[in-house]
């Protein structure tokens, strides 16, 4: 069973929570770059990653795609954290402004996403990527829209014809 698969056997907070404990493996990229989750609760992530010069552009500066990933992750994660079993989205929108350089003198940043709003199709976040001093070097948010899965494109239509999983409404 790919991870994938175990995520939609259980909601978003279950899938992270066995994260954290070690159950559940980081998905590829994150272990790629390092990121690790390090707290979880309902429509709450905080990831933990490190500064390094193999993130760095030409300039000496981690590359601005370090931090827009850090982000997104964080705040996509948000939004998964209160969606249950079988749920699949994206992202639409991503809107991220970087405050400060990145640097190796940093050292370990942390980055928490909180959801400012989930509805039936679209869902709503922010992050902010902080040192351990609690200095700001970037903020980002996103809009994210549910989507089919492949399972209910050959299932039924919901609402007004469409296809696909929705965000719970609570």
């Amino acid at each position: 069973m790919t991870l994938t698969d175990t995520r939609g056997t259980m909601s978003g907070l279950d899938f992270f929570r066995k994260m954290l404990t070690g159950e559940l493996p980081p998905p590829p990229m994150l272990a790629l770059l390092g990121i690790r989750l390090v707290e979880v609760e309902h429509g709450r992530v905080v990831f933990a990653a490190r500064v390094e010069e193999r993130f760095y552009n030409g300039t000496g500066v981690a590359h601005g795609g370090f931090a827009a990933t850090l982000l997104d992750t964080a705040l996509g994660c948000a939004i998964n954290s209160t969606t249950p079993a079988g749920t699949r989205f994206t992202t639409l929108e991503l809107k991220v402004n970087l405050t400060r350089a990145l640097t190796v003198d940093v050292g370990d940043v942390r980055c928490e996403g909180q959801v400012l709003h989930v509805g039936h199709r679209t869902g709503v976040s922010e992050a902010r990527i902080v040192d351990a001093r609690g200095k700001l070097y970037a903020h980002a948010t996103t809009t994210c829209i549910a989507i089919e899965s492949s399972r209910s494109a050959e299932g039924s239509r919901g609402p007004e014809g469409s296809r696909g999983s929705a965000f719970p409404t609570g």
